[in-house]
């Protein structure tokens, strides 16, 4: 099993988006500018708009605080986030318009590179405990709020602080039981 890293706020960086209309908050990426292989960020949402164009790649929206807000693609297709770590998943490609249900929202996004990786988004919005095979090139763990808590295989139990960032290059079978009221862990698998 190889070393975690651990990220705090600290170590983010604000960014502006592409299409001018906000800025976001980069946890992590893998890639240089642009041409990232992906790339993790978390943004707030204060009006209704369209969303970035990211051609080629994937894109994996979580709702993480604020009322809610309803996606719509060109092709009429919707998703309604209305309860924390709601989850949407979609096409850059796609033209995407946001539309907030009453305020505010705060969302975490997970942009990544078609032709290089893919990747599977697990939460607690469903179980606050999850065993996870960690069957992929890297699993990150983010820590939403409160206390969440992971344990590597037959490692001692360790803790994320809030808003914290876990980045592991898992072994081959190794398992990550994740516990905590609310935390997104993505598994990223490269092509």
């Amino acid at each position: 099993m190889s070393t975690t890293k651990i990220y705090s706020p600290e170590d983010f960086i604000t960014m502006p988006w592409r299409n001018g209309l906000g800025s976001t908050l980069e946890l992590l990426k893998h890639g240089l500018g642009d041409s990232f292989q992906w790339r993790l960020s978390m943004a707030d949402v204060a009006e209704d708009g369209a969303f970035s164009d990211f051609s080629g790649y994937d894109r994996c929206l979580v709702l993480i605080d604020g009322k809610g807000l309803t996606l719509t693609d060109n092709k009429t297709q919707t998703w309604a986030l209305k309860r924390q770590l709601d989850t949407a998943h979609f096409k850059g490609e796609d033209l995407i318009d946001a539309q907030l249900y009453d305020g505010p929202i705060q969302d975490f996004n997970l942009i990544t590179r078609r032709q290089n990786c893919k990747a599977n988004v697990v939460t607690s919005r469903h179980h606050t405990t999850q065993t996870i095979c960690l069957d992929a090139d890297l699993f990150l763990l983010f820590n939403v709020h409160g206390l969440t808590s992971f344990k590597l295989d037959n490692s001692p139990i360790d803790t994320l602080d809030e808003q914290h960032l876990m980045q592991l290059e898992p072994s081959s079978n190794s398992i990550c039981v994740c516990s905590g009221d609310a935390w997104i862990g993505i598994l990223i698998s490269y092509i």
